[in-house]
């Protein structure tokens, strides 16, 4: 009788034992644990502007819990395609509007990414986004065309960004950071060249001379810029009637940032 009984108990256990050994079904895969709090995570990948927007919208159709059939709502598709319509015509006005703006580090991004300075140059349905490393023209509260000119294929344009300068040096609270850019845009290529001047700039010690407001030109005589960077001096002019030549330096013992 004791025999039987371990016999049993024996037949019991191993049967347990293969049912925990059992493998994972196929077409499923084991739950990962992270026990390490040193793992690392994937990045997530920015959405787009209409997807992040998708994910936000209530359901235009649900399934019916007790017949299956599908139940729509025209009532939230009416208010979803409206919300749709708005993005569309709001990403395609900043996608061929001229601009300026800062864009931050990405704090998921793998690599250590650095704040850049981003302008926006459209030709009647064509845009072209520039992005440079910038930590000083932060954030521009004026940005501006201050004059264009096409000539043959080549698309010439003169630009004046401004910002308040945002930095931690109280010394420098109420100064400008203040760049003009000079731009060569080959509109059947879309190749593009860049230069640019910093005309006024707290942190850096330049200080604008002009005597004229330069974002207020009116392009009926040249633009005469002049500032200075402790004892040097720059004279600056942009020709409205030649302006393929880009600027032009009178006088200049100073350099770019």
């Amino acid at each position: 009788m004791v025999k039987k009984i371990l016999i049993i108990v024996c037949m019991f256990a191993i049967s347990v034992s293969a049912q925990t050994k059992k493998g994972t079904p196929k077409g499923k895969k084991k739950p990962v644990v992270v026990e390490d709090s040193t793992a690392v995570v994937e990045e997530e990948e920015e959405l787009d502007p209409m997807e992040a927007l998708e994910k936000t919208l209530d359901l235009e159709v649900e399934l019916d819990a007790m017949t299956g059939k599908e139940i729509k709502h025209p009532e939230i598709k009416r208010k979803n395609d409206s919300l749709r319509k708005d993005l569309r015509d709001r990403l395609k006005k900043e996608r061929l509007s001229f601009r300026a703006w800062t864009q931050r580090p990405n704090p998921k991004a793998k690599k250590p990414e650095k704040m850049k300075l981003c302008i926006n140059i459209v030709y009647k349905d064509t845009f072209v986004i520039h992005k440079v490393n910038d930590t000083i023209c932060v954030d521009p509260e004026v940005s501006r065309v201050l004059m264009e000119k096409l000539i043959g294929d080549t698309l010439y344009q003169y630009l004046y960004i401004d910002a308040f300068n945002k930095s931690a040096d109280q010394l420098c609270a109420a100064g400008h950071e203040t760049k003009l850019y000079f731009v060569k845009w080959n509109i059947k290529t879309m190749k593009t060249k860049w230069k640019h001047k910093t005309i006024s700039s707290c942190t850096k010690g330049i200080t604008n001379m002009t005597k004229t407001s330069i974002k207020d030109w009116d392009k009926s005589a040249p633009l005469e810029i002049k500032y200075n960077r402790g004892l040097n001096f720059t004279e600056l002019i942009i020709d409205p009637a030649k302006p393929q030549l880009g600027f032009q330096i009178s006088k200049d013992e100073n350099t770019d940032d």
